[in-house]
């Protein structure tokens, strides 16, 4: 158990090795994907989007930023094209850049989350703001961790307006609580960071198999427009390469264990690989840390 809580440490520091201010705050622009949709992309792909839809009835905010300052510049592009009020603000999961703009909204007063989102910024919101507040981002003093108020386990569905949101849980992958947000009528996803847009992903709390079984459920929905945690709108091959990156890492680390190959082993062997297939991708940096978390959560599965 000890040894499983060091190599965790260890790997949440390894990826957030060379990580810099602009990574959580850099320029970002308001894209409207279709109807009345829009979603505030950062021009370099790598800080979190920010989605919101305008509907006849109200707004509806995924995702507040990684502090209210940036929160407050979402409500300003909101602000540009209508004064109808924020009714509902939901979190895709727990990480900081897609919560700690929370506070900001907590007018709206239905913050809207898995239930193990609520969980996890009772029991450890802090810590996180204190982990995010080592990257020297302007604004994390004002801070204040603002769980949502409104959970759901299974499945929920929201109508506002003309819309509907089916918000789905398929389990754990990115982190233990992670939602998929479906519009139907638009044959939308928006993913959280469950899909990273040609970015190597952030895996200090995933669980790589069920991440791989939520990719497949999300292909499969009747969707043609994919909103993601990071980086450009895309599509359906958005999702399966997401997917195929997490195989591939599997599959590489598996061959490691195989031959009782030890971590910096299995590190010298499968990042060169991994770093030639995804050359395009952004943060190839983090691929070191990701086969860390996939050696220490199969080493575990083989010992158990």
């Amino acid at each position: 158990m000890l040894k499983t809580r060091v190599l965790t440490i260890i790997t949440i520091l390894t990826l957030l090795v060379g990580v810099k201010t602009s990574t959580f705050a850099g320029e970002t622009k308001t894209v409207n994907v279709l109807k009345s949709v829009y979603t505030m992309i950062d021009t370099d792909g790598e800080d979190s989007n920010t989605t919101f839809i305008i509907t006849t009835e109200g707004v509806i905010i995924i995702d507040t930023r990684p502090t209210p300052t940036e929160a407050r510049k979402v409500l300003k592009e909101i602000r540009k094209l209508t004064d109808l009020p924020i009714v509902y603000t939901i979190n895709t999961h727990y990480h900081g850049d897609h919560t700690f703009g929370n506070q900001i909204f907590k007018s709206s007063k239905s913050i809207i989350a898995h239930k193990n989102v609520r969980d996890t910024l009772i029991k450890s919101g802090q810590d996180h703001l204190s982990l995010f507040k080592t990257f020297g981002l302007p604004g994390m003093d004002e801070v204040e961790v603002t769980p949502p108020n409104i959970v759901y386990e299974k499945g929920m569905e929201i109508w506002l307006g003309e819309y509907r949101l089916q918000l789905l849980y398929h389990g754990k992958g990115h982190t233990n609580g992670d939602t998929i947000i479906f519009l139907d009528k638009l044959r939308t996803v928006i993913t959280g960071d469950l899909v990273f847009n040609k970015k190597i992903p952030y895996m200090a709390d995933a669980y790589i198999d069920e991440w791989i079984e939520s990719l497949k459920y999300i292909q499969f929905l009747k969707n043609e427009t994919v909103i993601p945690g990071h980086g450009p709108i895309g599509g359906r091959p958005t999702v399966i390469a997401m997917k195929h990156y997490l195989i591939d890492l599997k599959e590489r680390v598996l061959e490691q264990l195989k031959d009782k190959k030890s971590l910096e082993e299995t590190q010298n062997a499968v990042e060169p690989i991994l770093r030639k297939k995804y050359k395009d991708w952004k943060k190839l940096d983090w691929i070191k840390g990701n086969i860390e978390r996939a050696w220490l959560e199969y080493s575990s599965k083989e010992k158990a």
